[in-house]
Parts: C-alpha cells; structure tokens; sequence
C-alpha cells in the first residue's frame, strides 16, 4: 500500500513572522512522501511564499494559486483541488509543527490508506485525549492510529459519555488533518452551507460535535503525538511549544490574534447588526 500523499493549503500571509512560522513548518514535514502540492496563497507575502515554495519544491509537483474570489474560502478551495489525484490528502496548516521524523508519517498514511480511515486529526494530541472516548464503542487499535466506526449509534455513546463526565466535546471535523479526497470533497459541499463564520475565512470547513451532518464516516485517531501548534495552548496550559520553550517566542499569540482581527472579522456579520449599522447606530 502506497505511503503518497498530497498536501492541500488555502492559507493567508500578511507578516514575516507567519511567513516564518510556514517556513519552519514546511521544513519539519517536508521529507515525507508527498505526491503533489497544491497550494493556494492570500495575503501581501503572497509572493515571498511562492518564490520560498517553488525553491523548495519540484515544479512538476506544485501548483500554486492566488485565489481569493467573493466566493469565499470553501469554493475557492474546491477549485484547487480540481486536478488532484491523490487518494489521501494532508490539509497543511502553517502555524503547526512535526515533532516526529518522516518515516513516522510516510508509516501513518500508510495505515490511513490500508484501514480506509475518512479523517484523522494530526494535531492538538493533548495527551491522547480523544482515544477515551473509543473505549466505550468498538475500535481497532493498530501500531500508529487508532480507528472506529463513527456511525449514529456509536456517536450517541459517546455523546453520552461527553454529557456524563462533564466534558466538552472537540471538533468532530478538524482542518489540521490527513482525509480522504472523497470526504474532503463531501465536506466542502456541506460547508457551503455553514453560514456562521466569514465565508472568506476556513472556519466554516470544521465542525462542531453538534454538526454530524457529514456522518457516518471512518474516523482516526494518533497513537502518539505527531504535530504540535506552535503559540495556541488549545485550552492546556503548557501544551503548545512556545509554552514547552521548544519554539522561539518572537510574537506572542495575542500579538498574532490582534493582527488577524484587524484584518478581517471572524463572524459573519447578523442581519440585526446590518440594519442597525446602516441606521449609523454603528460605526
């Protein structure tokens, strides 16, 4: 069974220092065996990137795009994975690094591809937190992942499970993640209807334990931490690496978070506020 993958990214670059960041974490994934890059690049390093990426990258293995249309993220990001062969995807995120040498994700993909998982987180380990939940539904346990059936019945147990022990349930979809190109594919028709966030932002791509429209599907699960954020704690404190002082904390991530929301609102803007605002209630 073949260990290829693709990396797919639809990330914006406004500032050196996540300029860097990308930097650094193209480097620490770089090695494994990835069939083809295509990368889609928005922001005023926009070009920077590109030079950086196709220095570093074989020409007939990426393709690069500056798409950042009025039809948001989610059907910009259908567009660059038009020509993509690959059944296993990598969605790269830039602020996220490998801890792990190559050959450990060249091995996970291959059991990803072997037990025909649909999606599987490759950060935010914290500790194995997410393996919990498979002891109460029937799972397969392999060298590297782990994996289940996330059909209605199982789903329930484990809802119940969250509910009982008083815990907050992660995202049942994460953008962080190895996919199938069908359940990619299958996902981004379902978030186009998501109209919660900014359509030119990627958030409207994850889902929330609530959102299980995209069920059933072969959920994964890391035996073993693979990617780490570099600056978000994620709710844990200590857990990303500036807090392990593994990465140099040139920007914190309030710093980080100050810049992005000047940029661009997260949100999608309520009809309420809408008609308030064009009475000059608002600013």
């Amino acid at each position: 069974m073949s260990s290829d993958f693709s990396v797919v990214a639809n990330f914006y670059i406004d500032t050196e220092e996540r300029f860097l960041r990308l930097k650094d974490s193209f480097y620490s994934f770089c090695k494994s065996n990835i069939l083809s890059w295509h990368i889609n690049i928005r922001g005023n390093l926009k070009h920077q990137v590109k030079n950086f990426l196709q220095n570093e990258i074989e020409s007939s293995k990426l393709e690069i795009y500056f798409l950042e249309t009025n039809n948001g993220w989610i059907k910009d990001t259908e567009k660059i994975i038009e020509n993509l062969k690959s059944e296993i995807i990598f969605f790269w995120i830039e602020d996220h690094l490998c801890i792990k040498k190559s050959n450990i994700i060249n091995e996970i993909v291959n059991e990803i591809c072997q037990n025909k998982i649909d999606h599987l987180m490759y950060s935010f380990y914290h500790k194995g937190d997410l393996l919990k939940q498979l002891n109460i539904i029937p799972h397969n346990k392999k060298k590297l992942i782990s994996y289940a059936d996330l059909n209605f019945e199982n789903y329930e147990k484990i809802r119940s499970w969250y509910l009982s022990n008083n815990i907050i349930p992660d995202y049942l979809i994460s953008l962080c993640s190895f996919m199938s190109i069908e359940f990619l594919k299958r996902n981004l028709q379902i978030s186009k209807h998501n109209k919660k966030y900014n359509k030119m932002l990627p958030f409207n791509f994850e889902k929330s334990f609530n959102e299980k429209e995209i069920m059933p599907f072969k959920a994964g699960f890391l035996n073993e931490e693979l990617f780490v954020s570099i600056d978000d704690d994620h709710g844990e404190k200590g857990y990303s690496l500036t807090s392990r002082g593994l990465y140099e904390n040139r920007k914190t991530k309030i710093e980080m978070d100050v810049i992005r929301n000047k940029k661009i609102k997260i949100y999608k803007e309520s009809i309420i506020r809408k008609i308030i605002r064009s009475f000059k209630i608002f600013k």
